[in-house]
């Protein structure tokens, strides 16, 4: 993965789900910052198996550890995937 930076507008967030969710209703990738806020982002496939979400102004504004979870939709079956961390920099 590349280093990310507060600030940081138009990175690609990616995570594997392992499984097919391209008949999945909801894409979602749940946030949780540093500072304990949390928040969800609403993600689109990419691929089969993978969901991605592209940061816009604001998204990433708090520096340091962030945990992101998938959370998908399908008939049948509706979930988390495992918990990811995403490290996030103060530019100079």
């Amino acid at each position: 993965m590349t280093t990310v930076y507060t600030g940081d507008v138009g990175t690609a967030i990616i995570l594997d789900c392992v499984e097919d969710v391209s008949s999945a209703t909801v894409r979602n990738i749940k946030v949780r910052k540093p500072d304990g806020l949390r928040t969800t982002w609403t993600a689109t496939l990419d691929g089969t198996t993978k969901i991605k979400y592209v940061t816009q102004t604001g998204d990433l504004d708090v520096v340091g550890d962030w945990s992101l979870q998938a959370y998908v939709e399908m008939t049948g079956w509706k979930g988390s995937g495992e918990l990811v961390t995403l490290r996030v920099n103060r530019p100079l």
